[in-house]
């Protein structure tokens, strides 16, 4: 049977589509190559090779001092590696410095476990004190606040200060803090470290919204228990090398 003229560009539409999203599903977010960190005293990372895709959702497991921090910290170039390539988005963290660092920096989402909030501050001031920073409009400000809020259930909380939260509130401000400029990679510290399991489920919730959104996040952990409860990738940091991690 003959196809159309109409019916066959429309089925080479489609099959461009396909091959655009499996291009798009197949590029780097992160990759790390042959990375080693070693402090003065201490070996923390060996030749470690990582790479997480676009939209994936990441958990870095370890006991507390493995280097699970010191990673992420090289992936918005707080700490440097000893050897190897350090690439986020297609840029070498590495090499960058000054304005351009800065420019990479406000493509990265940080939640830290100990929230780093501004006590004289409200809620609505410390999430948007980001974008004032960053330049935007106060129009713009505004359009971007009550979303970011309602997302993490704090619309209600704006004219709060951080001292009148709970701790699962106040990481919640600091997870509205590192979305609200809607950066396409989101790192996250043992952000349920502080948090009961109930908190802490609630946290990860917002994270796996996040990523369905289309957000690459990366959190690391000790709470294996939790790990288990999501269906999302593993690996682990052991004696400063990186394994696959079963759970």
């Amino acid at each position: 049977m003959a196809v159309s003229t109409n019916q066959a560009t429309s089925n080479q539409t489609v099959l461009d589509r396909e091959q655009d999203v499996a291009t798009l599903n197949a590029v780097n977010m992160v990759q790390l190559h042959n990375v080693t960190k070693a402090y003065v005293n201490q070996l923390a990372l060996s030749d470690i090779n990582l790479e997480v895709k676009k939209g994936e959702f990441l958990f870095v497991t370890g006991a507390s001092g493995s280097g699970k921090s010191t990673l992420l910290k090289m992936l918005y170039g707080e700490e440097l590696p000893t050897q190897g390539e350090v690439t986020v988005d297609e840029c070498n963290v590495p090499r960058m410095r000054g304005d351009a660092l800065s420019l990479l920096r406000r493509r990265i989402g940080i939640v830290f476990q100990d929230y780093k909030l501004i006590q004289q501050r409200t809620v609505a001031e410390n999430v948007t004190v980001v974008l004032e920073a960053q330049g935007y409009t106060r129009k713009e400000i505004q359009r971007r606040l009550e979303p970011t809020l309602k997302l993490v259930g704090l619309r209600d909380k704006a004219n709060c200060f951080p001292g009148q939260l709970s701790g699962g509130e106040q990481q919640r401000v600091g997870i509205a803090r590192a979305i609200v400029s809607t950066p396409p990679l989101i790192l996250a510290d043992e952000p349920t470290g502080n948090l009961d399991p109930d908190n802490s489920w609630q946290i990860i919730q917002i994270f796996r919204k996040l990523n369905a959104f289309g957000a690459t996040v990366i959190i690391t952990t000790h709470d294996e228990q939790l790990v288990r409860r999501c269906n999302h990738r593993v690996v682990q940091v052991c004696n400063g090398k990186l394994l696959t991690k079963n759970i």
